[in-house]
């Protein structure tokens, strides 16, 4: 359901990465350790549960603040968009229903869009790269994310039309709750992109498949295929 917004998430961390990895005098192995060991464990359950994601991000941001670093990595406008307290308890409101409704729509968006757990892996294979590489290769790491970002895509879709149906008499508000979330964490991540000085690069490297993440209105328009 959140896995959309954990791919923009991922995305500022490696335009991100490859800026704090060439300053001066930055404890780049602490940062390193917070970001990718361990603390990211992405799971089918966090891509489902926004506390679950945001208590997890919290543990890295409060793990990055011991790095005696001069910023606040986790301060990013993405994660705000994703986790402020406002959204958390918009979040919480609409829960009842998202997990009464769990199993059906599962079944229906991986009948659409394919197995979540494939989505994971690739999550997860990002991550692990990103954690290997002392230095990494931007065209490669890129090159396999076309998959993953159609996937993350229609399932933003599906979840946004599953839940507009399945929460209907109890929620009727539940599928417009996750539009509007993602397309919130699509602008925030576009507005960080650009504080970093990576947007246009990040566009322009990316495959055509994720150019969606670069104009948010494109995500829910039915102009565009899924």
């Amino acid at each position: 359901m959140f896995g959309l917004a954990l791919t923009a998430l991922l995305l500022v961390g490696v335009s991100g990465d490859s800026m704090f990895r060439s300053l001066q005098n930055m404890n780049y192995p602490c940062l390193k350790k917070c970001i990718y060991n361990g603390k990211t464990t992405i799971d089918s359950d966090m891509l489902g549960d926004l506390d679950e994601m945001c208590t997890s991000m919290a543990e890295v941001r409060d793990c990055v603040a011991k790095c005696n670093v001069p910023f606040d990595l986790y301060g990013i406008k993405t994660l705000r968009a994703m986790c402020s307290t406002e959204r958390r308890a918009e979040y919480k409101k609409h829960s009842v229903c998202y997990k009464e409704q769990a199993n059906a729509f599962k079944e229906r968006c991986n009948k659409m869009c394919g197995s979540s757990d494939k989505m994971v892996e690739d999550m997860q294979g990002m991550v692990a790269s990103l954690n290997k590489a002392d230095d990494f290769n931007f065209s490669m790491l890129f090159n396999s994310m076309g998959g993953m970002c159609t996937t993350v895509k229609c399932y933003a879709r599906c979840s946004r039309d599953s839940f507009n149906e399945l929460c209907r008499q109890s929620d009727p508000t539940a599928g417009s709750f996750i539009q509007q979330f993602n397309e919130d964490t699509l602008t925030a991540m576009n507005e960080d992109l650009n504080q970093f000085g990576m947007r246009n690069f990040m566009s322009g490297i990316l495959p055509k498949e994720c150019h969606y993440m670069f104009d948010p209105a494109q995500l829910f328009n039915d102009m565009y295929p899924h």
